[in-house]
């Protein structure tokens, strides 16, 4: 209800600008329903690993938090390198893409990475899906900041900040939904699980 305000304009500073792009950022994944459901597309398998036989309940537990967490690095690393590279071209207007290609193509990569996990596509090589896919997640990311009118000096600093808080966004969904997935592992209906929420997320995905 308050409508005025005062502003100095003697007192600038870029910390308090770039610690506000950390927030958009961590706030953008947050609401980003489609980023949040690619990125559980990618963790469901971390914590169980495909027996030999062909039926598609063919899981087992990970023996240790070392492997499974090793998987969670490897997939999110090259996730993040992907979305950066792209997220930078997008924003300094190097590559620019259609707004309904890249979201459409962003929910094909979350019916894609689920019916991964149902029949592999790409054998022993999960990576592939994070990399090619994550390419396009940073189209997505990048249209917030299009969205903001970010331009000139501040861009890099802008886009640094931004990208930071989407990581942070990230490790913080990713922390919250990897212990859980690691904890109840062992249990006989895991497989079951894995696959039915796969489908569940194919069919959000379309």
């Amino acid at each position: 209800n308050d409508t005025t305000g005062t502003l100095s304009l003697n007192e600038t500073s870029k910390l308090p600008g770039f610690i506000a792009m950390i927030k958009q950022g961590i706030w953008h994944i947050w609401i980003g329903l489609d980023h949040i459901l690619f990125l559980l597309a990618l963790i469901l398998p971390s914590v169980v690993r495909r027996r030999k036989d062909s039926t598609i309940y063919s899981w087992e537990p990970v023996m240790t938090f070392k492997a499974a967490f090793i998987y969670i690095i490897k997939v999110v690393t090259f996730f993040t390198i992907a979305h950066t590279i792209t997220l930078t071209l997008a924003s300094l207007e190097i590559i620019t893409l259609p707004s309904i290609l890249v979201e459409s193509i962003i929910a094909f990569s979350i019916g894609l990475a689920a019916y991964h996990n149902i029949k592999p596509i790409f054998k022993m090589k999960d990576w592939i899906i994070a990399f090619i896919f994550g390419l396009f997640h940073g189209f997505g990311f990048a249209s917030v900041l299009s969205d903001l009118g970010l331009t000139g000096e501040f861009l890099t600093l802008s886009l640094l900040g931004f990208n930071i808080g989407v990581e942070l966004g990230q490790i913080v969904i990713i922390s919250v939904i990897f212990p859980i997935l690691y904890l109840i592992r062992t249990y006989k209906f895991y497989p079951k699980f894995l696959v039915y929420t796969s489908v569940f997320l194919i069919i959000i995905s379309l």
